[in-house]
């Protein structure tokens, strides 16, 4: 569905055809022929003139006879390959073997190219790999740094093509992009750009797809490539078509419309037959009436493979379902047996889906559950094919929208009249959505396997590639970098990073825990019910559209309530109505003028209100799995009424990312450790002056940077205060670090399995655009830049511990359908953490120390997580302090670890303190030594010793 501009038919021929462009006639053509038997020039100028003036056999026919001249040359059975379609296979085979002969790798590499395109379009998929391959052994043999960038968009085709490894089809082409645009041919730009664009809609990076296709438009437009061009414009049409899916609209609705129609010219009249058909697929979905049938008449006479022509079916089947359900279920029979014929499990997964919504409406509650199944394992099929995490969840949120949508039948199901079953099966359906490649990964650490040997060399490679990253990013965190040099860092680091997730797709290959352990085993209600205690209850929301861009029904929004007893459900407004409603009350809280207590009244009895009414008695502690913008808000500021105390005044609120995890940490929990805390606290500004203790100059008034741009950090004075009170409240065996030996180096070296709670009282850097880059800021020292990033912290041995991140922003991120929010506390958990404390909007230095007093004070006495913060937010809110300085506070995990059990056993002692009790000490044990001995000097000196009379 998503990749018809990277399967047009002239794909790759375009490499091999460079646009000679203003040739009126053959006869300019020839003139190009050398005597020296160079024919490259002259064949390609014959080729392209027959394609523009539409003389193709006669073009055909020159190259016959030259060939009959020159037999054997490789580019003159090249082009005529391209020219005679009954011959093209036979005809690149010989090519192949001229260049091969002639060692010449470009030649080879395009023959080759060709090759592929055909077995792919023809479902030979083994044989279009072994081209691929070939090909890319070549490429890099030859060294030569075009033919390589041609090699890695050929794979990068390939591969997005059959759906596999879509992290390293996107890193190859980011590696080619700097050779391509800098001095390759205008056939070969845009084969990068069509090849970008797929690859980037498959991933979900809309925005990226839709400045690639437009490029390509552009691109195409000026040389009068219609083949191209039309491929473009379906790739913008099908990257604006999915973009707004999660927002549908009537007006995106016709727009997405009028961009498919936008295609259908220059795709006819370039014989982009894949683009044609895939154009009227997307007008068979959004039309009405006669247009839409009849467009898929046209999708069906232009599907150029058998994987388009299932689309096609998939489409009458959209088409047949409310008035035809029977006709409609054998359009997706027809459908899937295409795809299975063409071996494609992404057009399999697609027709699955296409059954699915119908069987709801054709066959029985019972086959259409089972077809509903049958789906969403396919749709895991092919997000098992990503080798990388990254791409597997970018990957995967693309698909989101068919888990909504069955949840949401099942749930409607229970709303008529359904019983457990559907209940169950909803839930259950949640489940296999959320985190998901967070809990493979966690799975792969649980198994720890001896990874192979090649995996141990790909782990060295990688870690000397960080070490660069680190030195390169010290240059760009550098106030005073001159702007070029900032320029030529920045380009750097972006091939850092290329070769480090290059790595670790490599040693997701090599070593066999990341391609084996798949499908972990979700919780089931049943086990969240016998799990909860008494008091606690479980939230778990679904938001969705209502409507799809057809106006069909798309599963909408919904919220589970789990106790001890029983689950209930209950309808929520839709995704459109929820997402601005909680950007506006997140807004509100930084006026700190109580201007977010009517939006918190209405997102309370919009999300919440009914179901907190008919909560059995007793309830006081909620687990809350949010979803969507949900992730963004934060729950303990929501109240019944203006008058009304704040959700966090009468609940302890944890936050997880699914009932899985939850319940996979709860049936886990760590055993004590032998240290209660670990602090680290204001490492010094980037300037590496570090301050005293207790200074106070330049201080920064949040605790958060931005990595795009140069970092002009102040100190942290609350934050030494505060972590001066994390030890104290924690007690003996505490550890403190401040300044300087707050550094990268000590955290990564620490045997931190030491320390039951692990708090950094530090700057949180912030990279929207790369969030890999995010991280949290520590002291440079060594090879450590001191900025401890995602891509660093997910590595940490965190094993059950506790993380508490003082800083700005701590608990945001990328947010992706299903998956969640990509950010920091999510790298503490895939690092082993079984709780993360965090922030989801800037700190006030002054405050988050306040705030983390309070909690450290609770956390002392002996309480569960939850309950330390509940019982602190309270205190702020009865000494009237804003509510930007403890709503943004959530504990995310497992809120019911307890840090200190039975309280803290000995004070805290800081060390002029100890010097101090110790004088005070000696000076006590002196004094009383003194008494004593002037005690016993007087009891000698009043006792007589008189002789005994003698007798």
């Amino acid at each position: 569905m998503r990749r018809l501009a990277l399967l047009s038919l002239s794909f790759l021929l375009a490499l091999s055809l460079a646009a000679l462009g203003q040739s009126t006639d053959f006869a300019a053509c020839e003139a190009l022929f050398t005597p020296a038997g160079d024919s490259e020039e002259a064949a390609r100028c014959i080729s392209m003139t027959g394609r523009r003036l539409d003389r193709r056999a006669e073009a055909a026919q020159l190259i016959q006879r030259h060939l009959a001249k020159r037999p054997g040359d490789p580019w003159l059975t090249l082009v005529l390959a391209g020219l005679d379609r009954s011959r093209s296979e036979a005809l690149y085979r010989v090519a192949a073997r001229s260049f091969a002969a002639r060692k010449h790798a470009q030649g080879e590499v395009l023959a080759r190219s060709n090759l592929q395109r055909i077995f792919f379009e023809q479902g030979r998929l083994e044989e279009a790999g072994e081209q691929v391959e070939v090909a890319e052994r070549i490429a890099l043999a030859s060294r030569d740094p075009e033919v390589i960038a041609q090699a890695h968009i050929l794979m990068a085709r390939h591969l997005t093509g059959i759906d596999k490894d879509l992290e390293r089809a996107y890193l190859l082409l980011r590696d080619a992009e700097h050779q391509v645009f800098s001095a390759g041919t205008d056939n070969t730009k845009r084969a990068w750009l069509r090849a970008m664009g797929n690859v980037s809609q498959e991933l979900g990076r809309f925005q990226e797809a839709e400045d690639a296709f437009r490029r390509l438009a552009e691109h195409a437009a000026s040389t009068n490539d219609k083949s191209a061009e039309g491929s473009a414009r379906y790739g913008l049409a099908i990257s604006f078509f999915d973009s707004v899916a999660e927002l549908p609209s009537e007006k995106d609705r016709r727009n997405a419309l009028e961009l498919a129609r936008q295609t259908l010219q220059p795709a006819r009249e370039g014989e982009a037959f894949g683009a044609l058909s895939k154009a009227y697929w997307m007008i068979a979905l959004l039309a009405e009436g006669e247009e839409a049938r009849r467009s898929v008449e046209g999708c069906l006479d232009a599907a150029p493979t058998l994987r388009d022509q299932s689309y096609c079916f998939n489409a009458l089947a959209r088409q047949l379902t409310a008035r035809d359900p029977k006709a409609a279920r054998e359009a997706t029979d027809r459908a899937l047996a295409l795809a299975q014929q063409a071996e494609d499990p992404f057009s399999m997964a697609a027709a699955l889906r296409e059954r699915m919504r119908v069987s709801w409406e054709a066959v029985s509650v019972e086959r259409a559950v089972a077809d509903s199944w049958a789906a969403l394992d396919s749709i895991e099929e092919v997000r098992d094919l990503q080798a990388g995490s990254a791409s597997q969840a970018e990957m995967f949120s693309s698909w989101a929208e068919d888990y909504y949508w069955f949840c949401g039948r099942l749930l409607e199901a229970f709303a008529e009249g359904g019983g457990a079953r559907e209940l169950e099966g909803a839930f259950a359906v949640a489940e296999r959505l959320r985190a998901r490649s967070l809990i493979d990964a966690l799975e792969a650490a649980k198994a720890a396997p001896a990874a192979s040997p090649t995996a141990q060399v790909l782990r060295r490679q990688r870690s000397q590639v960080l070490e660069a990253i680190s030195a390169v990013q010290r240059r760009l965190m550098d106030p005073a970098l001159p702007a070029a040099e900032r320029a030529a860092a920045a380009e750097q680091l972006e091939d850092l990073e290329m070769k480090e997730a290059n790595l670790r797709n490599g040693i997701a290959h090599a070593d066999p825990v990341y391609t084996a352990l798949r499908r972990p085993e979700f919780a089931t209600l049943e086990q969240v019910r016998q799990a909860l205690a008494p008091d606690e209850a479980l939230l778990s929301f679904q938001i969705a559209p209502w409507q799809d861009l057809r106006g069909d029904f798309a599963g909408g929004s919904w919220l589970l309530v789990s106790t001890r007893a029983s689950t209930r459900a209950y309808r929520l407004p839709g995704r459109g109505d929820l997402r601005p409603a909680v950007r506006l009350f997140v807004g509100t809280f930084e006026q700190r003028d109580g201007s977010e207590v009517g939006p918190s009244v209405y997102l309370y009895n919009e999300l919440v209100g009914k179901a907190l009414a008919e909560l059995p008695g007793g309830i006081r502690r909620l687990v809350l799995i949010p979803d969507d913008a949900l992730h963004q808000l934060p729950f303990g500021a929501l109240r019944a009424s203006a008058d009304a105390p704040p959700l966090a005044a009468r609940y302890q609120m944890s936050v997880v990312p699914s009932a899985t995890l939850w319940l996979g940490w709860r049936q886990r929990r760590p055993g004590a450790a032998p240290n209660p805390a670990l602090a680290l606290a204001d490492p010094p500004p980037l300037s590496g002056e570090e301050a005293g203790e207790e200074a106070e100059a330049a201080p920064a008034a949040e605790r958060s940077a931005v990595f795009a741009s140069a970092m002009r950090l102040g100190s942290l004075p609350y934050a030494r205060r505060e972590s001066r009170a994390v030890v104290r409240a924690m007690g003996g065996g505490s550890v403190r670090r401040l300044g300087k030996d707050a550094s990268e180096t000590f955290f990564k070296r620490a045997d931190l399995a030491r320390f039951g709670l692990i708090h950094l009282a530090t700057h949180a850097v912030v990279d929207e655009q790369n969030p890999e880059r995010s991280g949290v800021l520590l002291a440079a020292a060594g090879g450590d830049d001191g900025l401890l990033q995602l891509r660093e912290i997910v590595d940490l041995p965190l094993d059950g511990r506790i993380v508490v991140l003082a800083s700005c922003r701590s608990a945001s991120g990328t947010l992706l359908r299903g998956e969640g929010v990509m950010g920091m506390a999510r790298a503490f958990f895939q690092a082993g953490s079984h709780a993360v404390v965090a922030s989801l909007w800037p700190l006030r230095d002054d405050e988050a120390a306040l705030l983390f007093d309070r909690v450290y004070h609770y956390l002392g006495r002996g309480d569960r997580l939850a309950a330390a913060l509940q019982a602190a937010q309270r205190d702020l809110i009865a000494d009237g302090v804003p509510a930007a300085a403890w709503a943004g506070l959530v504990v995310l995990g497992d809120g019911d670890l307890v840090p200190l059990p039975g309280g803290r056993k000995l004070p805290y002692l800081s060390p002029a303190e100890k010097a101090l009790a110790a004088a005070v000490l000696l000076a006590l044990l002196g004094a009383g030594a003194l008494a004593w001995y002037r005690r016993r000097r007087t009891r000698r000196g009043d006792v007589h010793t008189v002789p005994s009379p003698s007798v």
